[in-house]
């Protein structure tokens, strides 16, 4: 078990939430609904069906030097499905509000930009004293050309199994005016192909781990997933900056385990909705609010 969840960590190095994108483009409203459907792996086989809910607000403010102040609302809601004889449900919840500041030299040839991030992860079922986090990004990032630029940086999150540090790497690269690639790593990559003015497809990664904490029915003990898949996907412009999103996916890892309030280390049972099921297929439908983001002249 200690080898496996070395080897989630090496290939995924967790997941580092959707603040910072190395991309070309800005997603003002974005909203994704994420279905996955499998078995558990136990003697009953029963089905498991998991819905995640993702809507993300961006709120930014350019100042004449191109300064930005930037503003973020981000929530999700997770519900596990166990079909069977004894069937069960479970819902798990997200909400951050990250506040940050990006900071443009005079020539535009670089950007540095710091957030905080305060975060609250539960089942919402009582108290929540026990169930905030906090965390921050630092990016600098160095623009080449129009059609390159590059980030490095770090992501911290303080997680319910302890204190998380992330090293972040991205690159947004126009290759021609039919393919690019854009992505933080190790969070997310993506290759893409423009089919026409309004339409892009590709293929991408995407590696997304958080932890929730559970109730004082459950000694408030924490469940810690792990989802890393590979996808192919199309989006399009269907009105004006209107987008609309579709993508299917083979999950590489998904994992939610429940672990001890005490000792992060001790998986424990006691809620059959979080229990190892099979890697399987899954797909994602979505829309979202964009603007292009072109590089800025040097």
């Amino acid at each position: 078990m200690k080898k496996k969840n070395l080897l989630i960590t090496v290939c995924s190095f967790f997941f580092c939430a959707s603040l910072v994108r190395a991309q070309p483009f800005v997603d003002l409203i974005n909203y994704n609904n994420q279905n996955f459907f499998s078995h558990y792996n136990d003697s009953s086989n029963s089905p498991v069906y998991i819905q995640d809910n993702l809507l993300n607000l961006f709120v930014p403010t350019k100042f004449k030097n191109d300064n930005v102040l930037i503003v973020r609302v981000n929530s999700e809601k997770a519900t596990v499905n166990r079909s069977g004889p004894s069937p069960l449900k479970e819902n798990l919840f997200s909400v951050s509000i990250p506040v940050g500041f990006m900071v443009v030299s005079p020539n535009k040839k670089w950007k540095y930009t710091g957030i905080f991030i305060p975060k609250l992860n539960s089942d919402l079922r009582d108290d929540l004293q026990h169930d905030f986090q906090y965390g921050g990004i630092a990016l600098v990032t160095h623009v080449y050309s129009n059609n390159l630029q590059i980030k490095l940086g770090m992501y911290y999150n303080r997680e319910f199994w302890g204190n998380f540090f992330l090293p972040l790497a991205g690159v947004d690269w126009k290759i021609n005016d039919r393919f690019q690639m854009y992505g933080v790593m190790p969070s997310n990559f993506r290759f893409e192909y423009k089919v026409s003015k309004n339409w892009n497809t590709g293929v991408g990664w995407r590696s997304f781990q958080r932890s929730f904490r559970l109730s004082q029915t459950f000694n408030n003990d924490f469940i810690w997933v792990k989802e890393n898949q590979v996808k192919a996907y199309i989006e399009g412009f269907v009105y004006k900056n209107l987008l609309l999103t579709f993508d299917v996916y083979r999950s590489v890892t998904y994992d939610l385990a429940r672990h001890d309030y005490s000792d992060v280390n001790l998986q424990k049972s006691g809620l059959n909705t979080f229990a190892p099921f099979e890697n399987n297929m899954g797909f994602t439908v979505g829309f979202a609010y964009r603007i292009l983001n072109t590089l800025p002249q040097k």
